[in-house]
């Protein structure tokens, strides 16, 4: 158990891989702490993680707001103590062309996508500095690499998230913090289900070399990795777990 006396903050929970993380987390050892925008999802999130025997705490939250994120932060340091790791997956994207963007669109997606990813760095990496030691790991996107089409806020989002991690990572290295990305593929879940057709899916994976989607577990796994005591000297790098998707550029199998 590596996180064993870690204290550990995810967001976005109300994904799927957001709750893959934050359990991958508890069963490493770390105290968690939870949240997302939706309570009823979050509140499941919190039976699994008291199923799970750690000790936790989870709340519904707009990461929107900087001083919502500042008192969140307060309590997780007063009820679990201050934050080892941080994981940022809070998202919010819509399906829309570059032309087709509105002002709304844009500004609601690098709020959910980028803004709170700030907010919540920022107040963890404040209680990180005084112990010169931590992990702030931002959950990307192949789409911060190329165009996810058609999600053109996303995938501006996406990227600017990279490169904020490698801004932080220079930042605060210093101070014996690693800053990197999980970036995952195209992963296996019921919104991809829901939102994909099969035949749009299996034009995917002719160009997925591994053969399968991302499973959550595979991006947990990577996530649980970089948020390793092993992992000191690996900072502002983004970790692809893709299967090999951009390695294969557009070839077909």
């Amino acid at each position: 158990m590596k996180l064993a006396g870690k204290v550990a903050v995810v967001t976005g929970v109300t994904s799927e891989i957001g709750k893959a993380i934050a359990l991958r987390l508890a069963a490493e050892g770390a105290a968690v702490a939870v949240t997302g925008n939706t309570p009823a999802k979050v509140e499941k999130v919190a039976k699994d993680l008291e199923s799970a025997k750690t000790r936790f705490m989870a709340e519904a939250l707009d990461l929107t707001l900087p001083e919502t994120v500042e008192e969140f932060f307060g309590r997780v340091a007063l009820r679990l103590g201050p934050t080892d790791i941080l994981v940022n997956g809070a998202a919010w994207r819509v399906r829309s062309s570059f032309l087709e963007t509105t002002y709304s669109d844009w500004r609601r997606t690098f709020a959910g996508c980028v803004d709170s990813y700030f907010y919540c760095s920022l107040a963890a990496a404040r209680q990180m500095v005084p112990r010169k030691w931590g992990r702030i790991i931002h959950i990307g996107s192949i789409a911060g690499a190329v165009m996810m089409a058609p999600f053109a806020a996303y995938t501006a989002a996406k990227g600017a998230v990279h490169a904020l991690a490698k801004a932080m990572a220079c930042d605060l290295a210093p101070f014996g913090i690693t800053v990197n990305v999980m970036a995952p593929g195209v992963v296996e879940s019921p919104y991809l289900r829901a939102n994909v057709t099969p035949e749009a899916i299996g034009k995917r994976l002719e160009r997925i070399p591994m053969g399968r989607l991302a499973s959550v577990e595979d991006c947990a796994a990577a996530t649980a990795h970089l948020a390793s005591p092993d992992m000191d000297y690996v900072t502002g790098q983004v970790l692809y777990v893709d299967g090999g998707f951009l390695s294969a550029g557009v070839i077909a199998r």
